[in-house]
């Protein structure tokens, strides 16, 4: 301290014995002889030095900042002393003072780490968090070995939500401290969503620290969710459940439980963690919406309305009323699905969809959505397929793959649908219609175990030679075993519907990649280079408005199955039908069913006194809006006659005691509007302007009817009510239907499988001579 040497021998010696006091935790003992050395020496600066910093240890703040200022000036070049005095200020609550002795103090000792570390607190404590970090970080720069410096920087870089400076700050503070298990857990969890390299390194930085600290319960979750991303279901369960059991009472540890489960197919008990997240914090949104989507699973509608409008009642996100949205139109909640589609699209009209959200609007629930085009669906596709932008493609194969000794075109379709599955009901028999002499079929299969008896599970047993399951692979050892099995062109089933595992192409195993039957829209990936179609659902002109290159067959795109069964016909009196009436059938789910549609059928049936409408059973809420609506429009609700849900065969044998089946818009009867078809029903079509409103109007023009595809809702609503009308017109449909149905191209899967098979083909013999992938319009062939 500056002027020892004014001071005789007793006060160095008491100026001493009060700095041991200090530096040993007695600040009173410190503050008694420094002040009786104040007293003798009025001028002497350390001596005041000390007893401020004293007072400011005791809490007298007014006093200590009085004694520091009179410290400052007589040692104005001391940085220590700078740095008490904004210490003293900030405690009395002079925020500026403090900022301002805490800067001159730095400008003293710019390589100290305190002066530093106290700015940077006096500055968080005025909300100046970016300048906060910065000294916090240069003075952990000085003092790398300060644990709780690193903890504190880390704590901060985390607030500010740059991930680019949470990643450096990590690395730095691993670099000093490789052992710090909160460095350790922050940069795990912080790779965990990044690239296949990134998700490695992410879970060796998680298990050097749980070695350090393995009790830790946000790691074990934060490992739960890295496993989940990459499939590991078991090891993720096994680690989520270490999680809820080290930390009870926390909230995410359950909702990050419940979606390894949900994706385990474990639906009930993923449930039952979502409820548990609730339960401790009922405010955590995420736990709300993926409540709302494991409901979904389950078919438990109005409890999934529920959750997730409690979802977005906490977080707007586009992809959040999105899902609430459809959720609200599978109940017939037309008010509230209309109020989060008008905020969705103001969102995304200010340009609210971010490449950077981890959780992206559902193209399907988006394709669903009254009023979206195909421009919007594109960009809404594109968006969800970004997910994926930085999975690398694999090498090219070395020798080229896709062919096998018999030169036949491996092709490789990947689903979770080979069972008894609506897709299963339409592509068997196309399947075992394929030349196999042309074509070696391989299966990746990802869904969950056949029932016992599945016949449909038996068919494609026999119909594809090689069968690959894929469900416990994380999605680039699934690409990785499709590529060593030499698929030549690999076809998703699935698309961006539910449980669907689209990551795996977006590897590119495959030469060539296409999409088709299981999704009616784009799916904006660029690792898709076909949509499977035909010329209605996209017509020639419309090609703008999908990413994929259009693979076009003739007729309908959509094959069928000439083997399927068709059971015995109840009498109407056994279904609840009047004998006498115009049944009207509307097998469709709820939220293909817009308030606009059903009003439209209820002033048929108010026109046609002989009719009813035969809707498919569902959730009580829906059908007590739909009751109400008939009742407001005059309409007696013994009208409306609602069919519980039955195995396939059974439905379609009850399904031929319809005189007419309806069409849903803007997503038209697809699978259902085959079945009405196959079991002898005239299918009327309302053709709109985007694939998923087309598939009617392609289905019915490849049964021979093109006179029962409607172009507007008014044209529509007139062909409905003249064929309730006129009994002789649809029995000659019906007539039609029973003499042509062996001939039709729908129904004629050994044509489609020509068309099918000439397709690949064709695609395949652009990549053999290098040409890149090109609309294709596959000719129509003479049927043998």
């Amino acid at each position: 301290m500056t002027g020892h040497s004014s001071l005789s021998a007793r006060d160095q010696a008491f100026l001493s014995e009060a700095a041991t006091h200090f530096v040993s935790g007695r600040p009173a003992q410190a503050a008694e002889l420094a002040r009786a050395l104040c007293a003798r020496h009025a001028r002497f600066g350390p001596a005041h030095k000390l007893l401020g910093s004293a007072l400011h240890l005791l809490g007298e703040h007014d006093e200590a900042v009085r004694v520091l200022r009179l410290a400052v000036e007589l040692l104005p070049g001391d940085g220590q002393t700078w740095s008490n005095l904004g210490n003293a200020l900030d405690a009395l609550g002079d925020a500026e003072g403090a900022i301002a002795a805490h800067r001159r103090a730095v400008e003293l000792l710019p390589d100290a780490a305190t002066p530093r570390h106290n700015l940077g607190c006096a500055l968080l404590q005025q909300g100046k968090r970016i300048e906060a970090l910065e000294q916090f970080w240069l003075a952990y720069e000085r003092s790398p070995q300060d644990e709780e410096l690193a903890r504190l920087c880390r704590e901060l870089v985390l607030e500010v939500g740059d991930a680019d400076l949470q990643r450096r700050f990590c690395r730095l503070n691993l670099q000093h401290l490789p052992q710090d298990a909160g460095a350790l857990g922050v940069l795990g969890a912080l790779l965990v969503d990044g690239s296949p390299e990134e998700q490695k390194e992410a879970e060796q930085l998680l298990a050097a620290a749980l070695n350090e600290t393995p009790d830790n319960a946000v790691i074990w979750s934060n490992l739960c969710v890295l496993l989940r991303s990459q499939t590991r279901l078991e090891e993720a369960i096994k680690a989520g459940r270490r999680a809820v059991a080290l930390a009870p009472q926390w909230a995410p540890g359950f909702n990050n439980l419940g979606t390894a489960l949900r994706d385990a197919g474990a639906w009930e008990e993923a449930k039952q963690q979502f409820m548990q997240a609730l339960a401790h914090d009922g405010e955590c949104a995420d736990a709300w919406y993926n409540l709302g989507c494991v409901c979904v699973d389950l078919g438990e509608h109005d409890d999934a309305r529920a959750a997730f409008v409690e979802a977005v009642t906490r977080f707007q996100h586009p992809a959040w009323l999105l899902q609430a949205a459809h959720a609200c139109r599978q109940v017939a909640d037309w008010d509230a699905a209309q109020l989060m589609e008008g905020e969705l699209g103001r969102q995304l009209s200010a340009g609210n969809l971010r490449a950077a959200d981890e959780c992206r609007p559902s193209p399907f629930a988006f394709l669903t959505t009254p009023g979206t085009d195909a421009a919007a669906q594109l960009q809404v596709a594109r968006n969800y397929a970004d997910r994926f932008a930085e999975l690398p493609a694999l090498a090219p194969a070395s020798p080229p793959v896709g062919t096998d000794d018999q030169e036949r075109l491996r092709v490789g379709l990947l689903s979770a649908d080979f069972r008894d599955h609506a897709t299963a009901h339409l592509m068997t028999g196309m399947l075992e219609a394929l030349d196999p002499g042309r074509f070696h079929l391989i299966a990746y299969d990802y869904g969950p175990p056949a029932g016992e008896g599945d016949a449909y599970r038996r068919r494609l047993r026999e119909a594809i030679p090689d069968w690959v399951p894929i469900a416990s692979m994380a999605g680039l050892e699934a690409a990785q075993r499709m590529r060593a099995d030499g698929v030549g062109i690999a076809i998703d089933l699935k698309g961006w519907t539910q449980g669907a595992r689209t990551e795996v192409l977006a590897y590119r195993p495959a030469p060539v990649q296409m999409q088709w039957l299981g999704f009616p829209g784009t799916m904006g990936a660029p690792w898709l280079d076909y949509i499977i179609a035909d010329a209605v659902v996209i017509p020639h002109g419309a090609e703008a408005g999908y990413s994929e290159q259009v693979l076009r067959l003739p007729g309908c795109y959509q094959p069928n199955d000439r083997h399927r069964v068709i059971g015995a016909m109840p009498s109407r009196a056994a279904l609840g039908l009047p004998e006498d009436a115009v049944v009207l059938a509307a097998f469709h789910q709820y939220y293909k069913i817009t308030r606009e549609l059903f009003a439209l059928w209820l002033r048929v049936l108010a026109r046609c006194p002989q009719a009813v409408l035969w809707l498919l059973d569902g959730p009580d809420s829906a059908k007590a809006v739909l009751v109400r609506e008939a009742q407001a429009a005059g309409i007696d609700p013994a009208r409306l006659v609602w069919a519980p849900r039955l195995p396939v065969a059974e439905h379609l044998g009850r399904l031929a005691q319809a005189d007419i089946a309806l069409d849903t818009f803007p997503v038209n009867a697809h699978t259902t509007a085959s079945d009405a078809l196959w079991a002898g029903v005239p299918q009327v079509a309302l053709c709109g302007e985007t694939f998923v409103s087309r598939v009617s109007a392609s289905i019915v023009c490849a049964a021979g009817l093109p006179q029962l595809v409607a172009h507007d809702p008014a044209d529509y609503e007139a062909l409905v009510f003249r064929l309730v009308c006129d009994g002789a017109q649809r029995a000659a449909l019906r007539t039609q239907l029973r003499e042509t149905r062996d001939r039709v191209a729908l129904f004629d899967a050994r044509a489609f499988a020509r068309h099918f098979g000439a397709g690949l083909e064709m695609a395949w013999a652009r990549h053999r001579q290098g040409l890149p992938a090109a609309h294709i319009d596959v000719p129509a062939m003479v049927s043998v």
